[in-house]
């Protein structure tokens, strides 16, 4: 019986921060679909079905609560968990980070076992790696 690894949707505008978090998550036994932007996530969501997504919360262009919005009002992704990542942290309050349809936040730079650690609480426990 072969157990599917979990898809992560990683969406970040930085390349180098993209690339290194991908390579992680891909060592870590997900597999991951990287988007450079709200749009381009967007158009990839749909094709891949992510069991969670990560998303900066500094995107330009569309900002990424409205990625956030956009992804959630399709009603095969409403329920799929997103955990925003930012240099802001702090200053974003539990209801604020909600109100942008985050279920997490986690404060960047982040070390990779809290980066696990909030994906292993967000993913559903039939599909966490």
């Amino acid at each position: 019986m072969s157990i599917l690894q979990p898809t992560i949707l990683l969406i970040d505008d930085t390349p180098d921060h993209l690339e290194v978090v991908r390579r992680f998550l891909l060592s870590a036994g997900y597999r991951v679909v990287a988007a450079a932007s709200g749009h381009e996530a967007l158009a990839s969501a749909d094709v891949v079905m992510p069991d969670l997504i990560i998303t900066a919360l500094s995107l330009p262009g569309q900002l990424a609560w409205e990625t956030a919005r956009r992804l959630h009002a399709r009603p095969q992704l409403s329920h799929t968990p997103i955990l925003g990542t930012t240099v802001y942290g702090t200053l974003l309050p539990s209801s604020r980070v909600r109100d942008l349809g985050c279920a997490d936040l986690i404060e960047k730079p982040f070390d990779f076992d809290n980066l696990l650690y909030h994906i292993g609480r967000l993913l559903p426990a039939s599909s966490a790696g």
